[in-house]
């Protein structure tokens, strides 16, 4: 969802401000629900109610998110993966579409290559390591600093 990012540093790094994350959305939400079920205007109990059901479908989706990079992070497999072509990845700009087989089923995923220089990544026919965990393969990230000669 909002980075694919790779390496221990960065997955420990993107787990930290998770992390953060989560604690001040629980908060907000905490903070809303308190001032719905408070005496007050009918209009401000609207509002406070469109603001505790977009925070609760926000905290899903970064707990979510948190999940699948603990497992990344925790317990990671590599296979090899083949690039395909360029595509774009929401909110990150252009990344680089891959495919990968873990225990016969394909999967595709894109992600971005930063830091990497796009012009070190063939595309498509590149053929990289691709990380990704038993409790979540289809949403395996693709390291593009171990690459696979052949």
């Amino acid at each position: 969802m909002l980075l694919n990012i790779v390496t221990d540093d960065e997955l420990l790094t993107s787990q930290v401000v998770k992390g953060i994350l989560l604690c001040l959305v629980a908060v907000g939400i905490v903070y809303n629900f308190l001032r719905i079920i408070r005496t007050g205007p009918a209009k401000r109990k609207i509002i406070n109610s469109v603001f505790f059901i977009i925070l609760s479908l926000a905290i899903v989706l970064i707990f979510n998110q948190y999940r699948i990079e603990d497992a990344l992070l925790k317990d990671s497999k590599y296979v090899p993966g083949k690039t395909i072509r360029f595509c774009n990845v929401f909110a990150l700009g252009q990344g680089v579409l891959f495919e990968y087989e873990v225990n016969g089923q394909t999967y595709r995923c894109c992600n971005t290559f930063h830091p990497v220089p796009v012009d070190s990544i063939p595309v498509p026919g590149g053929v990289f390591m691709v990380r990704y965990s038993l409790k979540f393969p289809a949403k395996g990230r693709m390291d593009f600093n171990k690459k696979i000669k052949g």
